[in-house]
This record gives C-alpha cells, sequence and structure tokens, in this order.
C-alpha cells in the first residue's frame, strides 16, 4: 500500500492534505531540534568567540522561526480554503 495520505470519504475535504501540512511542520520542527543540538554542540567547542556564537544562534534560530511560520501559513491557508476548523492551541504545544 502507498504512503500517500487518501482522503477518507467520511473526513471533510482537504483533511489528507492538512495532515501532510501538519506532519510537514512536525518533521520540520524535529529537524529544526536536531539541528540545534548539533549547532549548540559546535559553539560549544570553543571554536567561535562568544559574539559569533552568539549571531550564529540567532541566525539559526530566526531562519527555523521562519520556515515553521511559512508552514503555518500554508496549514491556516489551507484550513481557510476547506472550511476546516482552526486548532491554533495546538500549535502552542509544539
Amino acid at each position: 500500500m502507498s504512503d500517500d495520505l487518501v482522503e477518507d470519504v467520511n473526513e471533510p475535504a482537504g483533511t489528507a492534505e492538512l495532515q501532510r501540512l501538519q506532519d510537514k511542520y512536525r518533521k520540520q520542527n524535529i529537524a529544526n531540534d536536531r539541528a540545534r543540538e548539533l549547532i549548540e554542540e559546535d559553539l560549544n567547542s570553543g571554536r567561535y568567540g562568544d559574539d559569533q556564537a552568539d549571531e550564529i544562534s540567532r541566525s539559526f534560530e530566526q531562519s527555523c522561526r521562519e520556515v515553521l511560520e511559512r508552514i503555518q501559513d500554508e496549514i491556516e491557508a489551507h484550513r481557510r480554503a476547506y472550511n476546516l476548523p482552526s486548532t491554533a492551541s495546538q500549535w502552542a504545544d509544539e
């Protein structure tokens, strides 16, 4: 059986795509966490001065936020397009 999401006839239209987008968000969040650990190890190695390490960390965090915000925007646009309920409180926990 394919890993592709298939619309369940009992679910509202757009639900499978919404799940795909939510999975994309979760996977990106996990990837960010893993990358953050590697960057922190590198920054703690003493290879960089404090100012440079702070700038690398700030830049990385900003990049992570931007990517997650773009995915979140896709999710919200999809919800609006298919009139699906918003679960904004769900994102506060992730």
